[in-house]
């Protein structure tokens, strides 16, 4: 462990620019069951920079006459016409909760009666915070499967998630979805549950679930919460050799090698694996046991890696919302993040780890079938569900 005086101190700054969100993605061709289109995402255009300010102020003076323009009755002398305002440019967080939104009704109003019940529920139903990551036959989901839909629903709902979603986030979920192909599971036994009224000023809220995927979308005026959500990957490789978990997997386990002596003594512990995340599936959690190792403990290229795994997750959300909880990450308290281990150092071997702050939990836990099958959850103490907002 590095001594006292050679802590790596994280500002604020320094953390924010450590930033770098992905803008690839996959569209999921109708939701089908058998086969993905690749698709390229445009990327977002940067604005412009503001205009200078150090425009030269012309000499005081009366100002020159001026002729009155053709088909006017104005003269010099007329009072002067008053400034015009323009229009306000929408910033980002309305242009996405706007293009959500529109997805939403688009997807609602393509259903038949029968349908729009069944997917449909108020949103102060409690069904709003009844989430799970297993299987529908293990674990029976409320809503409206994809089996269920026509081909033109299913790419309305395939459009309305990756309207939820960053390009990277939207590219998980499909591969997730892709795996049960290898499992002989029913790639289209994923739910979408609509949660009150999009459109209207009342809050409303979505949800796509299935097995190893569970995301949550709650909107509150101009606010989109996105947690609690779930990734998960059985097999962590197929054959052709995807792997739909891959950093969230290596730079963990480069982590805790990375380490030694004491360093990985307070890091590791327990040796066995915890075999299952502890907080499952409740509606609301608080932060856990504090173990494992500080990261101002960590030298630089570990704190990178922390970086990563923490990127791997939050860059699954678009980017203003995935800069703002890095943001809030930060506000927090860098400093208070701890990585703790649990079970085998190498690879393919039953494992488990979690980060915590004082905002956030994300549990990781690869323990069944040799280490090839990971559950992997990511927790707001304050903000889930949109708690803070209602």
């Amino acid at each position: 462990m590095t001594g006292k005086n050679e802590k790596k101190q994280t500002t604020r700054r320094q953390f924010i620019r450590t930033s770098a969100l992905a803008t690839t993605g996959l569209l999921l061709a109708a939701c089908g069951a058998d086969s993905l289109t690749e698709v390229v995402t445009p990327t977002q255009t940067a604005p412009p920079p503001p205009l200078p300010t150090n425009t030269p102020v012309p000499p005081t003076g009366p100002p020159p006459p001026t002729e009155p323009s053709q088909g006017s009755n104005r003269t010099a002398t007329d009072e002067p016409l008053p400034p015009s305002t323009p229009e306000p440019t929408p910033d980002r967080a309305q242009l996405f909760v706007g293009g959500l939104t529109q997805a939403a009704i688009q997807f609602m109003e393509s259903l038949d009666p029968a349908q729009r019940e069944k997917a449909t529920y108020a949103f102060t139903d409690s069904e709003r915070f009844r989430w799970h990551w297993t299987t529908p036959g293990n674990f029976p989901r409320n809503g409206l499967p994809l089996r269920d839909m026509t081909d033109a629903q299913k790419t309305l709902a395939s459009t309305l998630l990756e309207a939820s979603l960053s390009s990277m986030g939207f590219e998980k979920a499909t591969h997730i979805i892709s795996l049960q192909n290898d499992l002989g599971n029913d790639p289209q036994l994923y739910y979408i549950t609509v949660f009150g009224a999009p459109g209207t000023d009342e809050p409303w809220g979505w949800r796509w679930e299935g097995h190893h995927l569970s995301r949550q979308f709650t909107v509150v005026g101009q606010e989109v919460i996105m947690t609690p959500f779930f990734l998960g990957s059985w097999p962590t490789t197929t054959e052709a050799g995807l792997r739909a978990m891959a950093h969230e997997e290596d730079a963990a386990l480069e982590l805790i090698n990375s380490m030694t002596g004491s360093l990985r003594e307070m890091a590791v512990f327990q040796d066995r694996p915890i075999t299952q995340h502890v907080t499952q599936n409740a509606a609301q959690v608080s932060p856990l046991d504090p173990v494992g190792v500080l990261y101002p403990d960590l030298t630089a290229p570990q704190q990178q890696l922390v970086m990563g795994i923490i990127h791997a997750y939050l860059d699954t959300l678009p980017d203003h919302l995935a800069a703002a909880s890095l943001d809030r990450l930060s506000t927090a308290g860098v400093d208070q993040i701890r990585f703790g281990w649990a079970g085998s150092l190498e690879y393919q071997r039953p494992q488990y780890y979690r980060l915590q702050g004082p905002t956030f939990l994300l549990e990781y836990d690869n323990t069944r079938n040799g280490g090839t099958h990971i559950h992997s959850v990511w927790r707001d103490f304050e903000q889930d569900f949109g708690y803070h907002l209602l």
